[in-house]
């Protein structure tokens, strides 16, 4: 009798102790699930950024000699991280800490080709560094809107004309369209704050003339 309510209470231990940690694990997953959906969305890159609505006017507004991506209709002004050489993902990720990163194995703004930045999509308290919200409004680009990327004091303009959902291991997209002559394109995960897809967006080089960058 004793060994049968020993083996009882030992069941019963179990029994608390799966339940318990199956607990731990859902409320967990709900409050990642909230953290990404409700409270990240409404982090805007706007709070902790620029309190005001971003209004380029080549002929007028200097130029950042910092590197920046600007996207005005979403009001973000980021820095821009090209001195990571490496493509791993580690070192990707540890990069992203300090900003945007542009992957080291496309050109870079003034070049011929397509010029990829990464960006992270989610405020996660998982994440580390203040640009964890960079891109997680990014989805809300359209065809035909216009975003910036500045590099060596100057300011090239890009006119957005294709946004797609990916796989992660799409890598081939990093090529580019291949018929226009100088792009550049924004990559994040999507949804935010999971990494089940990529969101690319596309735009075109239309400031300074493409025809002056270099090989």
């Amino acid at each position: 009798k004793v060994k049968v309510k020993l083996k009882a209470k030992q069941h019963f231990q179990s029994l608390l102790f799966g339940v318990g940690m199956g607990m731990i694990v859902v409320l967990i997953l709900l409050f990642s699930f909230f953290n990404d959906r409700f409270i990240a969305p409404f982090i805007t890159p706007s709070k902790q950024v620029s309190s005001t609505p971003i209004i380029i006017d080549s002929s007028t507004t200097a130029v950042d000699p910092a590197p920046k991506v600007i996207i005005p209709k979403i009001n973000v002004e980021i820095p821009v991280v090209y001195d990571e050489p490496s493509v791993e993902e580690a070192a990707i990720q540890k990069a992203l800490e300090r900003g945007v990163v542009h992957y080291a194995t496309t050109p870079v703004p003034g070049q011929n080709g397509n010029a990829v930045i990464f960006g992270h999509s989610s405020n996660n308290i998982l994440n580390k560094g203040q640009y964890k919200f960079a891109f997680v409004l990014l989805n809300k680009l359209e065809t035909g809107d216009i975003f910036y990327l500045t590099k060596d004091g100057v300011r090239y303009g890009y006119k957005i004309y294709e946004k797609k959902i990916v796989k992660p291991n799409e890598v081939s997209v990093l090529n580019g369209t291949g018929d226009k002559p100088a792009t550049a394109m924004l990559i994040t995960c999507d949804p935010p704050g999971t990494s089940l897809n990529r969101l690319v967006v596309i735009g075109e080089q239309i400031s300074p003339d493409p025809s002056k960058n270099t090989a």
